[in-house]
């Protein structure tokens, strides 16, 4: 390490707790929320050991979830939020980082600094301190959740440090990654793919009932650890060195490029456009047919991998009491279990969709687009281009999982709740274009988090009704005016989104 490289880290890093503030102190919070309301939920609704025991025969051999390792409330409340508290987590921290990085590297804020007296890592040194420390202090929140519930303090630390350490692992793949991509997009699309592979290997280790696969996923190492029940501190052992050699490759990463470089060229363009390289749609078609080809094709995949899985989950969940409820409308325990994933599925593809429609906002910021609309082209032209993109393409990619699990139409079922929280998304840009990422991405979380405390019991039907995904939850029969009501709302949020963006001025970053 070249001396001085770290120079001025901790000034940036106090410059960086002044940016994204909303992101750390969900990172801190939301773990300590989750705990919480997960052990408060479950002392309130099983009272007596028999409501306890059926509750986990019920859950028994989760295949998304995994097993309950204990009789005790303690472990069944830490069984139901781990997966999705790491999830979170593991998002905003890659956008965290990301944004502290390849992002502000992209738009020229690290060459600014660099302008004085810092180091060259320092910039990347500031983020990952940022991100390690917001992840520990959400990890300690989450066991002081659980000791507030009154649970035992070994496991209420083991459970938030796993946790914690998971959000740590991703921090070090989003700086691996802001390394290697030459922009902030890519960069996300790597990490982002790095979490739904590392969410299909845990779901995999549990079909197979392999406790040892898990140690190989971040999303695994709470279920390893044990909380509450008999307590693997082998599993730290193993984690704090693999997020040290992932934090080490960055560093050596970083060192070994210059500033603006990456280790992924982007391709350059031909010196001279085609004969229909002449409309918006063009345009957006050609900077957007990446993302979409990729997104398409791990559907298919996960698609393919799931149909091919389903002789085994069948197996697994034979006899049990899986969701007898759902079980028994869905027509078996095999049938709700991918109904569920294929639910979860349609939830991260609202992702794609919105991620799409913001690519419009990354061209305003960067100029690029006030240098299209100075031609003859519209911006409604221009807009609607990367719109039916977006919304074509999430149709797509629902439509090729669908096809490939062979449960088509209740996957289609599921677009109109898409389309409609992306259709807000698109009336956020065109009313506040700085505001539309985070209010966007804050309401999706938003609504997520209802899902999450509906299914807990802190609240009721009605509450969870103001969410779109209500609509098309598993074993909910989707009848033909919720699908209409959502179709209109969406086309009269997408209207207004455009007639505000014809109106109003073009707003760089």
């Amino acid at each position: 390490m070249k001396q001085g490289a770290y120079t001025a880290t901790c000034r940036l890093l106090r410059l960086s707790l002044h940016q994204n503030k909303a992101i750390t102190g969900i990172l801190v919070f939301l773990p300590f929320l989750f705990a919480y309301a997960a052990a408060a939920s479950n002392q309130a609704v099983l009272q007596t050991p028999q409501e306890l025991s059926k509750y986990i025969a019920e859950n028994q051999g989760n295949a998304m979830l995994g097993n309950i390792a204990a009789n005790t409330i303690a472990v069944a409340a830490i069984w139901r939020i781990r997966i999705s508290t790491t999830i979170i987590t593991s998002i905003l921290t890659a956008v965290l980082l990301i944004n502290g990085t390849r992002k502000d590297e992209e738009q020229g804020r690290l060459e600014l600094l660099r302008a004085g007296a810092v180091g060259a890592t320092a910039p990347l040194a500031a983020a990952l301190v940022k991100g390690f420390g917001a992840n520990l202090l959400g990890g300690f929140a989450m066991a002081l959740g659980f000791l507030a519930a009154g649970f035992p303090a070994n496991g209420s630390f083991t459970a938030g440090l796993a946790t914690a350490l998971c959000g740590c692992c991703f921090a070090a793949i989003s700086s691996i990654s802001a390394q290697i991509a030459p922009n902030a997009r890519l960069a996300r699309g790597i990490t982002f793919g790095a979490v739904a592979f590392f969410f299909v290997w845990q779901m995999i280790a549990n079909v197979v009932g392999n406790q040892n696969l898990l140690l190989w996923t971040p999303f695994g190492w709470c279920a390893y650890a044990r909380p509450y029940a008999g307590e693997n501190y082998l599993l730290f052992a193993f984690a704090f060195p693999a997020v040290a050699l992932l934090t080490t490759i960055a560093f050596v990463l970083s060192e070994r490029r210059d500033l603006g470089g990456s280790y992924i060229r982007e391709r350059r363009g031909k010196l001279k456009a085609t004969a229909n390289f002449r409309s918006p749609l063009a345009l957006a078609w050609r900077l957007q047919r990446g993302t979409l080809f990729v997104w398409t094709a791990a559907y298919a995949v996960m698609g393919l991998i799931i149909a091919s899985l389903v002789p085994s989950i069948n197996k697994m969940l034979d006899g049990t009491a899986f969701l007898p409820e759902l079980s028994a409308a869905m027509g078996g325990a095999g049938h709700a279990f991918l109904a569920i994933l294929a639910y979860i599925l349609t939830q991260i593809l609202t992702a794609y969709t919105m991620l799409t429609i913001f690519r419009i906002r990354e061209e305003e910021s960067l100029t690029r687009a006030e240098l299209v609309l100075s031609g003859a082209g519209s911006r409604i032209r221009y807009a609607a281009g990367h719109l039916l993109i977006a919304f074509a393409g999430s149709a797509l990619a629902l439509t090729v999982f669908g096809l490939c699990i062979g449960d088509f139409v209740s996957c289609v079922e599921r677009l109109p709740a898409i389309w409609l929280l992306s259709s807000v998304t698109v009336l956020l840009y065109g009313l506040a274009p700085r505001a539309a990422a985070p209010a966007g991405w804050g309401l999706f979380g938003a609504f997520l988090l209802l899902e999450f405390l509906w299914e807990i019991k802190v609240v009721g039907n009605s509450v969870f009704a103001l969410s779109p995904f209500s609509w098309v939850y598993p074993g909910v029969k989707v009848t033909f005016l919720p699908i209409v009501i959502m179709l209109a709302a969406a086309a009269v949020f997408v209207s207004l989104g455009l007639m505000f963006f014809s109106k109003r001025d073009i707003v760089a970053e």
